[in-house]
């Protein structure tokens, strides 16, 4: 298999979406995914209508970092065991097209190329770059080519979990020792279908924890969909929307901004090991600390208070869910105190 290294400087198709995360567990001990890419599985070469061609190469994306003058020593110590692939593809469309001597159109075969990048945080997470049908296929692929070696556990967010960084934020607490919440701007909150509708959106606002429409949509039960913002990460920021399902988007604002396609992957892979390490950290953390307290539920009621919001509604249905949640003994002694928020 030819070496991507003499192909050029690394670039990559399309936005910084991610649709696939997860979580990975090396079976064989001796596995060497460089050696299972180059000797076991096919390059990309042309192909035909009928049998489209595709292919796989390493992108040698940690010797890459390694080597660039643009990016920090931080960024480039927390991306030297990431391991990059391009599953490369084409595809083949009957279209309408111009004919070979300029006098009309005809219908021809028309070949395009794309390409899926996995990139692999060894051994702990694994991340697809691409859409949802790319990323379903992605995953099917490794699963197939690579299901001997490492074991994969898709991750999706919980709506709690989104909830849980609004709280930290709010509070202003860290997310995880190298990631913190700078500033919320957008969100979107789904549930029951009341009078208000069943989907609230909030975007661009100047700090999501004031947003009525949101906190209103938080008390009356409903969850949270997405949150995106700027997010602070080994002493660089970070703009990316957070949904539930595991669709990360790493926008182009902040450092991502005006800075080279590499490193804008290397921060991106680097905020998602990160934000994946405070999903794992979250998910083994107690009931009393996984699940916002009554305190929490008391300031949104009061902040929308402060801005004029009049809530018409009970909000002991939030209250007892995140009560009977926690766990924690003093929803249970404050059961009795809902009313005051009424």
């Amino acid at each position: 298999m030819s070496n991507p290294r003499s192909n050029g400087s690394y670039s990559y198709d399309g936005r910084l979406v991610f649709n696939g995360l997860y979580s990975t567990e090396i079976l064989d001990p001796d596995f060497n995914l460089e050696t299972t890419v180059e000797e076991g599985l096919k390059d990309f070469a042309r192909g035909t209508n009928e049998e489209p061609g595709s292919g796989y190469h390493m992108l040698d994306f940690a010797e890459r970092i390694s080597e660039s003058p643009d990016i920090s020593r931080q960024i480039k110590s927390e991306t030297e065991d990431i391991y990059g692939i391009r599953y490369q593809y084409e595809e083949w469309h009957e279209r309408e097209v111009e004919s070979a001597n300029g006098d009309g159109t005809e219908y021809r075969n028309v070949r395009t190329t794309d390409s899926v990048d996995v990139y692999w945080d060894s051994p702990n997470y694994l991340f697809i770059k691409g859409n949802k049908t790319e990323a379903r296929q992605a995953g099917s692929l490794i699963e197939s080519k690579l299901g001997d070696y490492i074991r994969t556990r898709e991750i999706g967010f919980a709506s709690d979990f989104l909830l849980w960084i609004l709280s930290q934020y709010k509070n202003g607490e860290q997310l995880g020792n190298e990631l913190s919440a700078k500033l919320l701007s957008n969100a979107r909150i789904e549930g029951e279908e009341d009078r208000f509708g069943r989907s609230n959106r909030v975007d661009d606002s100047t700090d999501i924890a004031k947003a009525t429409t949101i906190l209103m949509g938080i008390l009356r039960g409903k969850e949270m969909a997405f949150v995106e913002g700027i997010f602070g990460m080994h002493g660089k920021f970070v703009a990316a929307r957070i949904e539930t399902g595991g669709r990360i988007h790493i926008k182009a604002e902040q450092d991502i901004e005006g800075s080279s396609h590499l490193e804008r992957m290397a921060l991106s892979v680097c905020f998602l090991k990160e934000l994946l390490a405070v999903y794992d950290h979250w998910q083994s953390l107690p009931s009393e600390d996984k699940y916002p307290p009554v305190e929490f539920f008391k300031n949104l009621y009061e902040e929308c208070e402060r801005q004029g919001a009049e809530i018409t509604f009970p909000v002991d249905d939030v209250i007892k869910r995140y009560r009977e949640k926690g766990n924690r003994e003093e929803y249970q002694q404050r059961q009795a105190g809902i009313a005051e928020f009424q």
